[in-house]
């Protein structure tokens, strides 16, 4: 399926104002918000934690109602829509659905086609073709008779996006969806999700603290810094400003632009110039930035110089020399040094 290249907004927000409401007070996170989602274009929503991300969330998706302003989704309020004709216009994956464990695979996903099987809810050819072209897409056509109980967090998360995909909605909203899930199955989900707004033309938003694997696969960052603003910019212009410092940054780890990767903080003021070439450099150079040293890009101004070489390694250290024979045994003198 080719991205629309007709309208292409799905959510517009206008003056939107999020946060808790309480017969005492209104407590507002986020205000002021023009926000909108695009067809095609994946979004990803980052922030420290308390800064109201699940909150923007759920009130895009009308689970909450806005402090202030309007939701626009396809032209229309979201605040006068029936829960049925929210389901035909978005699709949402929140961070613990509650499904009985028994449940299959293929029982999961036909649920998004129920809005389609008439006051029975019988499911027919059609949409039989629907319910297995989504299962296919997410990868578990081997899975389709598996139960919940069986499945991998992984697995879970995907019957949930190929039940969204059985809804035939343009616009999709998750919280959270990489949660608790292992590094193969995060990355795997988020190229999913890519591919789903690049091939098929969704509109994708997803709140996620994935900030490196956020960066290679969203077209767009929303970013609540810590004075609750909502920064709109493009993954590439964020690595280049100081806000990601500014928002996540402390005095034990620092934003570096050069790699687009948070580090620590170095703890010893000695620096330490890593001699040599290929992959045994980069190797040594991180574990003297994980011990706490300064990583030196001058030789004749550090305090002591490493060479690599295959199958060993020698310090000089204030001109005595030194050879050891494996990262360990280089770990453990560096080790010693840093206690001195």
């Amino acid at each position: 399926m080719e991205p629309n290249n007709g309208n292409r907004e799905l959510l517009v927000t206008r003056s939107l104002s999020v946060g808790y409401k309480s017969s005492y007070s209104n407590i507002t996170l986020l205000t002021g918000l023009n926000l909108e989602i695009q067809k095609g274009e994946i979004i990803s929503l980052m922030g420290p934690n308390g800064c109201g991300k699940s909150t923007l969330i759920r009130t895009l998706t009308g689970l909450i109602s806005p402090i202030d302003g309007v939701i626009i989704i396809e032209g229309k309020n979201i605040s006068e829509m029936p829960s049925s004709v929210k389901a035909e216009l978005m699709g949402v994956v929140l961070t613990e659905p509650v499904f009985e464990k028994n449940l299959t695979v293929y029982d999961i996903v036909s649920m998004g086609r129920y809005r389609y099987s008439g006051w029975l809810g019988q499911i027919d050819t059609t949409d039989k073709q629907v319910i297995d072209e989504a299962i296919s897409q997410v990868g578990l056509k081997k899975k389709v008779h598996n139960r919940l109980s069986e499945l991998s967090d992984g697995e879970k998360q995907r019957a949930l996006i190929a039940k969204v995909l059985t809804q035939d909605v343009d616009l999709i909203i998750l919280d959270e969806p990489t949660s608790f899930l292992d590094l193969p199955n995060r990355m795997e989900l988020l190229i999913l999700l890519k591919k789903l707004a690049h091939k098929m033309g969704k509109g994708i938003l997803l709140s996620t603290h994935e900030l490196n694997l956020a960066m290679q696969i969203s077209d767009k960052i929303w970013l609540i810094d810590r004075q609750g603003n909502l920064n709109r910019t493009l993954p590439e212009e964020l690595i280049l400003s100081d806000i990601l410092d500014k928002t996540f940054g402390n005095d034990h780890i620092n934003f570096l632009p050069q790699t687009a990767s948070f580090e620590l903080v170095p703890s010893n003021n000695y620096q330490i110039y890593v001699k040599g070439k290929g992959i045994l450099v980069t190797s040594v150079s991180r574990m003297i930035k994980r011990l706490g040293f300064i990583h030196s890009e001058d030789e004749k101004t550090s305090n002591m110089i490493i060479e690599t070489k295959e199958g060993s390694f020698k310090s000089i250290d204030n001109g005595k020399e030194q050879i050891y024979f494996s990262l360990e045994s280089l770990q453990e003198f560096l080790l010693t040094k840093a206690n001195e």
